[in-house]
């Protein structure tokens, strides 16, 4: 099964937002669930009015008294339109004899796990800590997500060596916003494959938040047309990790884990994305300079 997680280092720029969004348009077929790993997570269960009851509670439970034998789908809630999510409110870490949360979680995926997709939401990755257990290690790709802060190219530049050696060179950038630099200059800065720009749509972001909003908003909007180029990108990159064909499986429709005939359109969502996006322009007259140009004398 393909496994790409979602990951920040720095701020909260979106990470549970576009986790969604990925898993909704991702270009292949196949069954699929979004996971919600962030310790700190519940965000989904809040935003969507979810039950926290149902997810990593109940999974961590059933694992304690079933083992290995767990399925995945009783766990399993529904985001309107029909994306299957692993919802946080986690239930505690697994017993250790049942392998990292990571195998258990897959394992338990189904008959259709050989052929599946799971996008994990792994949230912020803190320092010095044994977080996102297994995840990364066993993930055909990691997406790192950034927003266009100076400060936070900065973190991302000096835990590029950690994050390329756990995912084995399985990693790429997002970065949201685009105002300040762009996804290929803090690629080059950091030294990661860049994976695509996102912009900053508070609007957009809020109808996939659960917002109240029409849908068409975000259906038409330049967040959901970049996570269609990233999700691309992702698929493409994962594909050319694995040297095999990145299709996830036939006879299902794309993002929704259900045959053909019963598929309804997803309607993705999280939390709220992103803070403010700083500008590249200075005083009139003047412009500031590049950013990372500026980090790069910090860190000299």
């Amino acid at each position: 099964m393909t496994v790409v997680s979602l990951l920040s280092l720095k701020g909260a720029p979106g990470v549970t937002t576009l986790s969604c969004l990925l898993a909704a348009e991702w270009p292949e077929p196949g069954a699929l669930v979004v996971v919600e790993a962030d310790p700190s997570g519940g965000d989904l269960a809040a935003r969507f009015g979810l039950t926290s009851t149902v997810g990593w509670s109940s999974l961590a439970a059933a694992v304690r008294r079933s083992g290995e034998a767990t399925r995945l789908d009783p766990h399993l809630q529904r985001l309107p339109g029909g994306l299957p999510v692993l919802v946080g409110g986690r239930g505690g870490p697994f017993d250790a004899a049942h392998g990292p949360e990571s195998e258990v979680v897959l394992s338990a995926f189904g008959p259709t796990g050989d052929t599946g997709l799971a996008v994990v939401d792994l949230g912020r990755l803190p320092v010095g800590v044994d977080a996102a257990p297994g995840w990364l290690e066993r993930s055909d790709l990691s997406i790192l997500v950034v927003r266009d802060d100076p400060s936070a190219a900065l973190h991302v530049r000096a835990r590029a060596a950690e994050l390329l050696d756990r995912t084995g060179g399985a990693l790429g950038v997002v970065l949201v916003g685009g105002v300040a630099f762009r996804c290929r200059e803090l690629a080059e800065f950091a030294g990661l494959p860049p994976l695509g720009d996102v912009p900053f749509d508070p609007p957009s972001a809020a109808v996939a938040s659960g917002g109240s909003a029409s849908g068409r908003r975000l259906a038409r909007s330049r967040l959901l047309a970049a996570m269609r180029r990233v999700a691309r990108s992702a698929a493409t990159r994962v594909e050319g990790i694995d040297g095999a064909d990145a299709d996830a499986g036939a006879g299902v429709a794309p993002g929704t884990g259900v045959a053909p005939e019963a598929a309804v359109p997803v309607a993705p969502g999280a939390d709220l994305l992103h803070p403010p996006i700083a500008s590249r322009r200075g005083r009139r007259g003047q412009v500031a300079p590049d950013p990372l140009d500026v980090v790069e004398e910090m860190a000299g």
